[in-house]
């Protein structure tokens, strides 16, 4: 499938995920159309087959422009599922590929209640059993973790963070936790492990060279959230029109400067999400670093593009009959998700000063 080819497919899935987002996002309920849709759809294995990092990256956004939370569930189902490839038994990777490819569902279960941004560093300890370990202990903002049939999951295994691609099996209970101001439709309960099996056989063999999908991916979920906020301004601005003159306000100049000031920020964001995408295609040495830069810069910029346009808008635009306040509000989780910008500022202002290595890759 060419290039062009899934771009046009996310543009079909996105115009079905917009017309039920604000449902979904109203009822707290996850979007089954995108499930549906994706089950069938060659984007699910399009990292499988070859595409690009930069066309992941620009699918994510796609997605995300209809339905940012089911943008976010799919990057997630992505970024776990796909840790297939690094378990550590032939057949075991076969099997997985199979099950993937066969449109089973998969979360990730990386977080902990006390963990914060470090959820590559867990906290909870598993303990030895024959053939494995076993986990008890809990998993936090789990998106789409009632539909999952696998988790990714990590735990301090001997000491050290092991990592594990598991069935959702009954040891495993989700606690309806998920009433939040944005990203209503990722439903990412509180998962409950209660002596959960972690078996050896399951434990991934990662390796920190190899390009993460939710780490590439995250920066895109705020750009294709500031993608559909600038296009509700545009339109918004060009179909209000105030007496006496009936005129239009996109003729006022405070009106044309918010919209190329938007404008401005959403190339910028976009501009370092696409080198940081193209520098993971190409392998370049600072790709991590220019993916959690391109976080940052589309985090803030979707937080300020949804802002404008929402004072655009005034009145009408905090009413629900408009999706603007939605796209605000699902725009401020992206300053939440791990890393954070100030997590990130951290980490690259102590490297490029000397104080620290680089920042790991993820």
């Amino acid at each position: 499938m060419s290039d062009s080819d899934c771009l046009a497919e996310a543009e079909r899935i996105q115009r079905l995920l917009a017309e039920q987002a604000a449902r979904h996002d109203r009822e707290t309920s996850l979007p089954e159309e995108g499930f549906e849709a994706m089950a069938s759809s060659p984007l699910n294995t399009a990292l499988l087959e070859g595409a690009s990092w930069l066309t992941f990256g620009r699918i994510v956004s796609i997605l995300s422009r209809g339905s940012a939370s089911f943008g976010t569930l799919w990057l997630m189902h992505q970024g776990s599922g796909l840790a297939f490839l690094a378990l550590p038994e032939p057949a075991l990777v076969a099997s997985f590929n199979d099950r993937f490819r066969q449109g089973a569902w998969f979360g990730n279960a990386l977080s902990e209640p006390t963990s914060g941004n470090m959820f590559l560093m867990p906290h909870q300890e598993a303990r030895r059993v024959e053939g494995g370990w076993r986990l008890s202990g809990a998993k936090r903002f789990v998106s789409g973790s009632e539909r999952a049939g696998y988790l990714l999951t990590n735990a301090v295994c001997d000491g050290q963070p092991a990592f594990f691609l598991i069935d959702k099996d009954d040891s495993i209970r989700v606690e309806d936790v998920w009433d939040t101001l944005g990203m209503r439709a990722t439903r990412s309960q509180l998962l409950h492990f209660q002596d959960t099996l972690l078996p050896e056989s399951r434990r991934l063999r990662l390796d920190p060279s190899q390009p993460n999908p939710i780490a590439l991916g995250l920066p895109w979920i705020s750009i294709g959230i500031a993608e559909a906020a600038l296009a509700f301004a545009i339109s918004y601005a060009r179909e209000r029109k105030l007496p006496p003159e009936n005129q239009a306000i996109a003729r006022m100049q405070w009106v044309q400067f918010s919209v190329a000031e938007m404008s401005l920020r959403l190339e910028a964001a976009r501009a370092l999400a696409m080198r940081a995408a193209i520098a993971t295609d190409q392998r370049e040495p600072d790709f991590p670093v220019l993916q959690m830069q391109a976080k940052a810069v589309a985090n803030e910029a979707a937080v300020a593009i949804t802002t404008a346009a929402m004072e655009l808008a005034g009145g009408s635009g905090y009413m629900r009959s408009h999706p603007i306040e939605r796209y605000l509000r699902d725009a401020m989780s992206g300053p939440l998700m791990a890393w954070s910008p100030a997590v990130i500022r951290d980490f690259l202002g102590k490297a490029l000063l000397g104080l620290q290595p680089p920042p790991p890759r993820t």
